[in-house]
């Protein structure tokens, strides 16, 4: 089983989970990876035999503490590739994102850390993930649950994915852009907002479960 293998997964159960104590369905792992049910639990199984995650049949995947500090190492070492992507060498922060997940598994320990010092100590990632990796802040809500009228600041994109990080950018909905809900229409259509200087959008309802804010 490659290290880069595991480490994909632990990643992505920590990204996708709700809680550290609530199961990961496998479905949405699947999803995740655009992999078949039956080659993802069979990865689990492995996982757990390596003493990664914990299975919960039926239910889905917890990490261990093992699989948890291996995951906030992992998310550590791509966010700050990120940040160098996106602000020495000015990729778009789609394309920095799928270039990090090269480089996240290339890099020691050692090279890590002088990046994040050559890097300023960089508290987040371009797309607001906190550097290293810490709880949620519990005043965030999704932008798809926000009430009409609600005023609020963007924090974060997550889970992050190249083609929605590219339709966000489009739509200059980056951490720290203050918006004000107009409506929240029909599941298929989304949010319409306003956003800084009197601009209108309409973020689809998929996409405005992946935008994090909190209120002002």
């Amino acid at each position: 089983m490659r290290q880069e293998r595991v480490e994909e997964y632990l990643g992505a159960v920590y990204r996708l989970r709700s809680d550290a104590d609530t199961p990961l369905p496998l479905a949405q792992l699947a999803e995740y990876f655009g992999f078949s049910p039956v080659s993802v639990h069979e990865m689990v199984q492995k996982l757990e035999e390596g003493g990664w995650v914990q299975y919960h049949p039926y239910r889905g995947v917890t990490l261990t503490e093992a699989g948890t500090d291996a995951a906030l190492a992992l998310l550590r070492r791509h966010r700050l590739w990120e940040r160098f992507l996106s602000d020495v060498l000015s990729l778009p922060w789609d394309e920095a994102h799928t270039v990090a997940g090269d480089l996240e598994h290339a890099a020691p320990e050692a090279v890590t850390e002088r990046l994040s010092a050559f890097l300023g100590e960089p508290e987040a990632c371009p797309h607001g993930g906190p550097i290293a990796p810490q709880a949620t802040s519990a005043l965030e809500q999704c932008l798809r649950s926000l009430g009409v009228g609600a005023e609020a600041r963007v924090t974060r994109i997550a889970p992050e994915a190249p083609d929605l990080l590219r339709r966000i950018a489009q739509l200059s909905l980056m951490p720290g852009s203050l918006v004000k809900i107009v409506a929240q229409t029909a599941e298929a259509t989304g949010v319409a907002l306003l956003a800084e200087g009197g601009r209108q959008a309409v973020v689809p309802a998929a996409d405005a479960r992946a935008v994090w804010m909190e209120i002002v």
